[in-house]
């Protein structure tokens, strides 16, 4: 006969011993969640934006030094290579060493053919190309809208418009005539790249695009030189020649149709610019392997985009964008790192060339490391060390995913939490390495932080590390390690349909 008091006392015993291995698992997991701090976090971001670094542009030595030293990191911390032994996949990409800040100058013409001399400035007016030809070109400024010649759409910013050897000012964007699909029925002529290529085929020596940022992304033509400049120079243009700008680029909005015309204004552009064909990027990968052998397969992949804006004659640190996603999964993978291995496999993800147009993100999509069938979910931070509360783009969408990062704010972290639900009909433009992704077919999500309570710099030299927080980028960081954690080590992960926004 079974003993009664035996029996009860061995399942007393298993109870406590449950209890005390648990206790201990947590002891364990928050004692590695306390040894991640601001001035951590804050650190790595601050390295990535010296000037060691320069800007961090794809292809260049700069952004190379930059995969170099992060993947020390990963070593440093036991986290295994991605490439057998290898944190690297490396891809070919030219870049442009922009050697000085160069020069916007203009004899501005009222219609009495009176003029005045004007110099502009760097930053405040202008930026210069990343990617322009070297070399001084002068000539009289055409306004051109769009700059985009499509055909197939019957519209032509260029017809009946002289713009041989002249320099053509033209506006980000493209018409939006009803019935359209936004960003899909016109991405092959809105691109950047491809309307300088359509002002260089119509005669064009020169481009003033209005957009004061810099671009990496715009592809490099011999002989074209440009610079962006700020809207409040293009509405002096049309002021000197009594004309409204804003009217003339609403009519453009509206109307669908070009609205070019002569300004008559004689433009000087210096660009002082040496390119390189043969330059190349990394994307850099490091792994924590699961340790079940069956859900070991499965892969929950958290990235950032490592590369930068580089150097315009002067440094852009690029300390939000992306230092700070970068550093945040930094400081997380070295916590997770120092954890007994979970279920499955997580992987750390620093994507390359992503300022370059998604180059990184998409190269991934067309040879992926793992399996997408076993890929989890991707997610994306981008931008993230600025506010106070946080975001998990995507999360309600996946509810079987969402629930550890919701669990673990609610739990530990104590931030407000914002999300919203995928937009898979979303038309415009991808402008994210997580929307490039979604588009191959991953489980793309996004985390960000809500509430900005500095400055934004976008694309700027001031965006330094003076402009982050260093107490969000901690909570980030501790948040990631738990969800990451806490999804890795689930019995089961429910990836039913997609659950569309409402």
């Amino acid at each position: 006969m079974r003993n009664p008091l035996r029996t009860v006392l061995l399942i007393f015993i298993v109870t406590v011993s449950q209890i005390v291995a648990e206790a201990q698992e947590e002891a364990e997991l928050l004692k590695h969640f306390h040894s991640i701090t601001a001035e951590e976090v804050f650190g790595y971001a601050q390295t990535l934006s010296e000037p060691q670094f320069d800007g961090r542009l794809a292809g260049s030595p700069g952004y190379t030094r930059s995969a170099e030293w992060l993947a020390s990191h990963l070593r440093e911390w036991n986290i295994k290579p991605g490439y057998g032994e290898s944190y690297f996949k490396h891809f070919p990409q030219d870049y442009t060493v922009v050697k000085s800040k160069g020069s916007l100058s203009a004899k501005l013409y009222d219609k009495k053919g009176n003029h005045i001399d004007k110099n502009y400035t760097f930053p405040e007016h202008y930026f210069p190309g990343s990617n322009s030809a070297n070399g001084t070109i002068e000539g009289e400024l055409v306004y051109v809208g769009y700059g985009i010649t499509a055909s197939e759409h019957d519209y032509d910013d260029y017809k009946a418009i002289d713009v041989q050897d002249k320099i053509v000012l033209i506006e980000p964007g493209h018409p939006k005539p009803e019935g359209a699909k936004e960003w899909n029925d016109w991405a092959r002529y809105a691109g950047s790249s491809e309307k300088m290529t359509n002002a260089l085929n119509h005669g064009a020596k020169g481009v003033l695009y209005i957009s004061k940022l810099a671009s990496p992304g715009i592809k490099y033509n011999e002989g074209l030189i440009y610079c962006h400049i700020d809207r409040n120079v293009v509405k002096e243009f049309f002021f000197a020649r009594n004309l409204d700008y804003s009217a003339v680029a609403d009519e453009l909005k509206k109307k669908n149709k070009s609205q070019s015309l002569s300004l008559k204004h004689k433009i000087s552009i210096t660009a002082e610019t040496e390119y390189h064909p043969k330059g190349s990027y990394a994307n850099v990968i490091g792994v924590i392997e699961g340790s079940d052998p069956e859900l070991k397969n499965e892969v929950i992949m958290v990235g950032a985009h490592l590369d930068g804006q580089g150097n315009l004659g002067e440094l852009f640190p690029g300390a939000l964008d992306n230092a700070s996603g970068v550093a945040d999964i930094m400081a997380a993978a070295r916590a997770l790192s120092m954890l007994p291995a979970p279920k499955r496999t997580i992987a750390f993800f620093f994507i390359g060339a992503e300022e370059k147009g998604l180059l990184g993100a998409r190269e991934y999509a067309k040879d992926p490391l793992f399996p997408k069938e076993k890929t989890i979910c991707y997610i994306n931070l981008d931008m993230v060390g600025n506010g106070t509360g946080l975001y998990f783009g995507g999360g309600p969408s996946f509810p079987d995913i969402f629930r550890h990062f919701e669990e673990s704010n609610a739990s530990y972290i104590h931030r407000p939490l914002k999300t919203r639900y995928l937009n898979r009909s979303y038309k415009g433009r991808p402008r994210t390495d997580g929307m490039a992704l979604s588009q191959e077919g991953f489980r793309a999500l996004s985390v960000h932080c809500t509430d900005r309570v500095k400055k934004l710099y976008y694309h700027h030299p001031a965006d330094t590390p003076d402009t982050l927080v260093p107490e969000i980028m901690e909570d980030v960081s501790k948040w990631l390690y738990l969800g990451l954690y806490s999804l890795a080590n689930a019995e089961t992960i429910d990836l039913n349909e997609v659950i569309e926004e409402k």
